[in-house]
């Protein structure tokens, strides 16, 4: 059985114990279940302390790190020659010199995959050593091969570099039903959008509103809830409401929501809408899904790949109120039910836990057959 070491170099300084990295990093982490039998499996990870430990069946071995750009633990690698592995994937392309000394220490033998988080290139120095980095990859998971074209333009992704297209998180969320969740979350009528996000420019809050604002001349009884996190961009969505009655009266701001909460509201809004600028992959789209909730999404490349290029949902250029404007007006003529029906089906199939590991357990036999 091929032997897979998951490693992530960042430090979780905050956790005292496994537990809260389960809780905190579910989405991430829940493909693991999904390996039993198929892969020898394991997670080294960096935090305030160090265990081994077992969290569903799942070896978790944690050891002390930091998070400078030069930390280096010997005891983490170490531990990894010790384990033997045929193959290590590395969490996030902005640990060059780890992965330099990973390569270094542990030989040529080891397949080494680095996976991409919806980082950005360095510059200076520091891009010049994740180019060296790249280069002792054997490949590289993206969730999208559209992500690694500033990687590329930058040169520290080679243009014949092995990239695979592997979703770096999903969700267990499912649908609840949709009379249930909107008494629940107190949202009525029959046309309720829903944005999930920080409030700040690339989220973009204000175009999603500028085009709602369009779309409401259309269609005044529909609703747009807007749950957010950190206030950033606030004021000027608050400024933005007050120039229109219309519009205030249509956009309610809920604030922040607990997560255990959001499938009512995914579940009970007809389509969620987003602004992204760039995403890595996009959980919050994966959670809507995940319900049913109909995603109208910016045309970048982590959201075409989700969405299979607006097969399952709708897509529309970056910070473009207009456009946005004229995809809500025609849903008019969209079968609702049926198109939400499919979106479930489409998350099920190929963007699930399981479909993260059976790309993974795909991926290793090809490598190793090599």
């Amino acid at each position: 059985m091929i032997k897979l070491v998951d490693l992530t170099y960042h430090s979780h300084l905050k956790y005292t114990r496994p537990g809260q990295v389960m809780e905190n990093h579910a989405p991430a982490l829940a493909f693991a279940p999904y390996l039993k039998d198929r892969l020898d499996f394991m997670f080294v990870k960096h935090a305030s302390f160090e265990q081994h430990t077992f969290i569903d069946d799942i070896p978790y071995h944690f050891f002390r790190g930091g998070n400078k750009f030069w930390s280096l633990s010997l005891k983490t690698h170490r531990f990894i020659k010790k384990v033997k592995p045929d193959i290590i994937l590395v969490q996030g392309l902005v640990f060059p010199i780890q992965v330099m000394f990973l390569r270094l220490f542990c030989g040529k033998k080891i397949k080494l995959i680095i996976q991409h988080h919806g980082e950005l290139p360095s510059t200076g120095v520091k891009g010049r050593l994740q180019k060296i980095a790249c280069n002792m990859a054997d490949a590289f998971f993206f969730t999208s091969a559209g992500n690694t074209t500033i990687w590329k333009k930058k040169n520290i992704l080679g243009h014949d570099a092995h990239v695979m297209e592997v979703l770096e998180a999903s969700t267990s969320f499912k649908p609840i039903d949709k009379h249930t969740s909107k008494i629940y979350t107190g949202i009525t009528g029959d046309t309720n959008f829903i944005w999930v996000g920080h409030f700040n420019a690339n989220k973009d809050p204000l175009t999603v509103i500028a085009g709602f604002e369009q779309y409401i001349k259309v269609k005044p009884s529909a609703r747009l809830y807007m749950i957010y996190q950190t206030e950033s961009l606030l004021d000027l969505v608050k400024k933005k409401l007050a120039l229109n009655p219309a519009l205030f009266n249509a956009v309610v701001l809920v604030g922040k929501i607990a997560n255990e909460d959001m499938p009512y509201w995914f579940s009970a809004a007809d389509f969620y809408l987003s602004g992204s600028h760039k995403e890595g992959s996009g959980y919050a789209l994966l959670e809507a899904m995940a319900c049913g909730c109909i995603p109208i999404v910016t045309a970048i490349p982590s959201y075409q790949k989700i969405t299979c290029g607006g097969e399952y949902g709708f897509l529309y250029p970056v910070a473009d109120a207009h456009s946005l404007a004229n995809t809500l007006i025609s849903l008019e003529k969209v079968n609702r039910k049926k198109l939400a029906e499919e979106v479930l089906a489409h998350f099920s199939q190929n963007l699930s836990f399981k479909t993260i590991a059976d790309d993974m357990v795909k991926i290793c036999s090809q490598l190793m057959a090599k």
